[in-house]
């Protein structure tokens, strides 16, 4: 072996050893109120219908594994070692229906996996445009929501909302800011159920 090529392989073998060495972060979403972290979802005495949270929908740039981040008006960064433990829309819906559930506690909130009610329920969908932080130490909400009676087929209520929160640049800073806009998303749909 040559050993001008020495130097050369060895640098490249730390490179690819450092490269290596980047540990993986998992991120997941949490909801935002100690209620809503102690709420029992056994009992289901309400006050009027009950509400079933649907599968928020959320583009497919965004709800992927790795956190994505915006850089630029038409660049997206996705995260090499940062991920989310679960798709990004089902913590959402998970999240969102805790969330409902500690601020109505008087209303029957369904959470994602319990079977359908038999009777008639509150439908909340949410459909998402825009949910990322961004490199100017923003996170950003942007998502269009209603509540249907499935009885009625009637719209009782409905929105475009676009929230923003502040937010350090570590990963874990922005999946507690995105949590804690969905908390406030919460908040704002609560408000035309109450």
């Amino acid at each position: 072996m040559n050993l001008k090529m020495l130097p050369l392989l060895l640098g490249a073998a730390c490179g690819l050893s450092a490269c290596a060495s980047v540990p993986t972060q998992y991120l997941t979403l949490t909801p935002e109120t100690q209620a809503a972290r102690e709420v029992s979802f056994g009992t289901l005495q309400s006050k009027g219908l009950p509400l079933l949270v649907a599968h928020v929908q959320m583009p497919a740039d965004l709800d992927r594994l790795y956190l994505t981040r915006e850089q630029s008006r038409n660049r997206l960064k996705v995260a090499d070692h940062v991920r989310w433990i679960a798709p990004l829309s089902g913590m959402a819906q998970r999240v969102l229906a805790q969330d409902m559930a500690a601020i109505l506690p008087h209303k029957a909130v369904f959470m994602p996996g319990d079977p359908t009610p038999l009777g008639p329920y509150l439908l909340l969908r949410v459909v998402v445009q825009r949910f990322m932080p961004t490199d100017s130490g923003q996170v950003e909400l942007n998502a269009d929501w209603f509540v249907l009676n499935t009885s009625t087929q009637h719209i009782l209520a409905h929105g475009r909302s676009s929230l923003q929160v502040a937010s350090r640049q570590h990963p874990r800073d922005q999946a507690a800011a995105m949590s804690q806009l969905l908390a406030e998303l919460a908040q704002t749909v609560a408000a035309h159920l109450r």
